[in-house]
């Protein structure tokens, strides 16, 4: 009897915790997404891959394609405004060997309409913690970090908002 109980529960806790998918997209149909604007002015080109790919990536998480042609149903517009990279603990040599890295971006989804679909601002901060032997390491795996935070934030902006 107690083992009956516990199954039916247990159902009924694995039936209620199903995922639920909100789209531009509901009928599950892939949009056709195109990179109209990827705006960042930055010295690193490591960080300029990085966050083209996490925007990428995103969008075909988001079940989206990545098409410039009159199939385009979004037009993407990814501003990058600030990047920042500093130490905030350092090792008993003195090296420093925690980092954080902070982003503050915006991102816009038009349709063909030049209807404004999604229009969200992405601040991500991330903190690394290193060994304190070679910064220009720490440095790109905390923005290898910063990198995945962001595809995530672009793939829930994009899921998110239902017409």
């Amino acid at each position: 009897m107690r083992l009956g109980l516990f199954l039916f529960i247990l159902s009924l806790v694995i039936s209620s915790c199903s995922p639920k998918v909100y789209s531009l997209n509901p009928s599950g149909v892939k949009a056709f997404y195109c990179i109209k604007e990827f705006y960042f002015e930055s010295p690193e080109p490591l960080l300029n891959d990085l966050l083209y790919k996490a925007l990428v990536d995103g969008v075909i998480s988001a079940n989206g394609k990545l098409e410039c042609s009159e199939r385009s149903d979004y037009y993407l517009e990814y501003r990058i405004d600030d990047v920042s990279f500093y130490p905030i603990g350092y090792s008993p040599s003195l090296r420093a060997s925690v980092f954080v890295a902070q982003l503050n971006s915006n991102l816009r989804v038009v349709d063909r309409e030049s209807k404004v679909r999604v229009s969200g601002d992405i601040v991500e901060k991330v903190q690394y913690v290193g060994s304190g032997m070679r910064a220009d390491f720490e440095k790109r795996y905390a923005f290898v970090d910063l990198a995945e935070v962001v595809k995530v934030r672009i793939y829930s902006l994009l899921t998110s908002h239902g017409d």
